[in-house]
C-alpha cells in the first residue's frame, strides 16, 4: 500500500471520521484526502488536507479550484465521535485557518473537543485555497474603480467562481470527502451568509447552525450601519460615568468641524464603522475621548486614533482582499443592473441616491455624501465586470431554510458592521431559530474575547442543547 494512501486510512480511523462516513469504513477511507500533521499557530495539533474542485462549475474550462481544511481531531479517541464542528470565517477574505481564527475557535468550542472534531475550512481564493493576489487591491497604491476592474481581468473567467453558492458547495465536497455526519456548522460576519447559503442547499446534512453577527445580503445602501454606529455612541457614553453629554451628538459636531465628505472626516467614519464595532465597547469609549480632546481644541488624539497608516491590507493568504472584492460584486445587492456596463449603472445609481427615502439618514452628511464615500464603500462594484452568465445567489429567491434546523443567530448590541436589525432579519429566515443579542459587545465577539464575551456562553448552551 502506497504511503499516501495508508496514511489516509490511518488518520481516518484514528480521528473517528471512519464512523462517519456513509459509504462504508474501509470504502470510503481510501477515498479520504490525506491529512497531514500541520502547523497553524493553535496549542492542539491540526491535520491539513485539500480536495480539488472545479473552479466554476458548469464551465470545464475555468479549471480546478485548490479547497484546504485543518481538522482538529478529538482528545478522546477511545469512545466514538459525537460529530464534527465546521467553522468558516468571514471578511469575505478571511481564511480560517489564521492562527488568530483557529485559536478563538478552539477557545469557544473547547468543552466539545474532547468528543467531537472541529474542521477549519479556507474558502476558496482564501489562505492556503490559492488565496487570490490582486496587487491593486491588496497594496492600495491604486484608485479602487481602477484596482477592481484590474482584479477582475485578472481572474478572468475565474471570477464568477467567486460566490457564497459556490463555497457552499466547496463545503458540501469537504463533507463529503471526509464522510462527516452529525455537523454543526458555524459562520460569522460573512460567514454567516455562506451559512445560509450552505443551509439553504444542504442544510438536511446539518445538526445544528450558528451564525454569528449576522448578513442578510437585503440592501445595496446597508442603511442601518450608519445609525448603528451613532447609537453605539450613545449607548456606550450614557453607561460611561466618566462620558459627560451625549456621545452621538458630539461625533456629529466633530464631523461637521472637520468638513462633511473631507478626508479626515472620512477617516473617522472608517474608524467608527471598522474598529468600533469590532473592539466594542472600548474602541467606542476611545473614540469619545478623542472627541472631546478634539472639541477643547487639542485634534492629536483624534488624528492618531483614526489615521488608517500606509496603505495596504497585508498578506493576502491571511486577508485577500482580491476574494473579497470578487464575493461582494457577486454577491451583494447593488443599486444597480449587473447586466449593465459602466455609464449605465452610474445613472441607476444616482437615480437611486435621488430617489432615497430617507434625507436625513446619514446626518451630518447628505445621502449622495455618505454614498460616495470610502467610509461607505458602496461604488467600487460599479467597474466589476457584468457576468457572462446568471450568477446563483447566496440565498434564492423564494426559498425555504430546512425548518427542523436549530439555529442559533447571534448579534452585537453596540455592532456596526452588521447591526441587531440585519439579524433579526436572518433569524425570520430560519423556522426554528433563536436570536441572541450580546449585550454591551460587538462584531463577533466571542472570537476577540473567547474567555469575556457572553456570547461564547450562549454558543456553548446551544450546542450542549443539541
Amino acid at each position: 500500500m502506497p504511503a499516501s494512501r495508508r496514511r489516509a486510512l490511518t488518520l481516518a480511523v484514528a480521528l473517528g471520521i471512519a464512523g462517519a462516513l456513509v459509504a462504508g469504513a474501509a470504502t470510503a477511507a481510501l477515498a479520504a484526502p490525506p491529512l497531514r500533521r500541520c502547523d497553524i499557530g493553535t496549542a492542539h495539533a491540526f491535520q491539513c488536507g485539500h480536495i480539488e474542485v472545479p473552479a466554476v462549475r458548469g464551465e470545464p474550462a475555468a479549471g480546478s479550484q485548490k479547497i484546504r481544511f485543518a481538522v482538529r481531531p478529538r482528545d478522546d479517541r477511545s469512545r466514538p465521535s459525537l460529530g464534527t464542528i465546521v467553522a468558516v470565517d468571514g471578511g469575505p477574505g478571511y481564511a480560517s485557518t489564521n492562527f488568530d481564527s483557529a485559536r478563538a475557535y478552539s477557545a469557544v468550542f473547547a468543552p466539545f473537543l474532547r468528543r467531537r472534531e472541529l474542521v477549519l475550512i479556507d474558502q476558496r481564493g482564501t489562505g492556503g485555497s490559492q488565496a487570490v493576489r490582486c496587487g491593486g487591491l491588496q497594496h492600495g497604491q491604486v484608485p479602487a474603480l481602477i484596482a477592481v476592474a484590474q482584479c477582475a481581468n485578472q481572474l478572468g473567467a475565474r471570477a464568477q467562481g467567486f460566490t457564497s453558492a459556490e463555497s457552499a458547495a466547496d463545503i458540501e465536497a469537504v463533507r463529503e470527502a471526509l464522510g462527516l455526519q452529525h455537523v454543526i456548522l458555524y459562520g460569522d460576519s460573512y460567514g454567516t451568509l455562506l451559512g445560509q447559503a450552505y443551509a439553504v442547499r444542504y442544510g438536511t446534512n446539518l445538526d445544528g447552525l450558528v451564525l454569528s453577527s449576522a448578513y442578510p445580503a437585503d440592501d445595496p445602501f446597508w442603511r442601518t450601519l450608519y445609525p448603528a454606529g451613532f447609537r453605539a455612541m450613545r449607548l456606550v457614553c450614557d453607561r460611561d460615568p466618566a462620558c459627560p453629554g451625549n456621545g452621538a451628538q458630539r461625533l456629529r459636531r466633530v464631523i461637521r468641524r472637520l468638513g462633511t465628505g473631507g478626508r479626515q472626516a472620512t477617516d473617522v467614519l472608517s474608524f467608527l464603522l471598522d474598529n468600533g464595532g469590532t473592539y466594542a465597547p472600548g474602541s467606542y469609549r476611545r473614540l469619545d475621548r478623542a472627541d472631546l480632546a478634539f472639541m477643547r481644541g487639542d485634534r492629536r488624539p483624534l488624528l492618531r486614533l483614526t489615521n488608517p497608516g500606509p496603505p495596504g491590507q497585508g498578506d493576502p493568504t491571511y486577508f485577500s482582499a482580491g476574494m473579497g472584492m470578487a464575493v461582494e460584486c457577486n454577491d451583494y445587492p447593488v443599486a444597480w443592473d449587473r447586466s449593465a456596463p459602466f455609464a449605465p449603472r452610474v445613472a441607476q445609481l444616482d437615480e437611486a441616491i435621488a430617489a432615497f427615502p430617507k434625507p436625513h439618514l446619514f446626518a451630518p452628511l447628505s445621502v449622495r455624501q455618505w454614498m460616495i464615500d470610502q467610509a461607505s464603500d458602496l461604488t467600487s462594484c460599479l467597474a466589476w465586470p457584468p457576468p457572462t452568465a446568471p450568477l446563483d445567489p447566496p440565498v434564492p429567491a423564494g426559498s425555504a431554510m430546512p425548518a427542523g434546523l436549530p439555529t442559533l443567530v447571534l448579534a452585537g448590541e453596540l455592532d456596526d458592521i452588521t447591526t441587531v436589525a440585519e439579524a433579526r432579519t436572518v433569524a425570520a429566515r430560519f423556522p426554528s431559530s433563536q436570536l441572541y443579542v450580546v449585550p454591551n459587545r460587538g462584531h463577533a465577539s466571542e472570537l476577540y474575547y473567547p474567555f469575556r464575551s457572553p456570547a461564547t456562553g450562549r454558543i456553548r448552551r446551544f450546542v450542549r442543547g443539541l
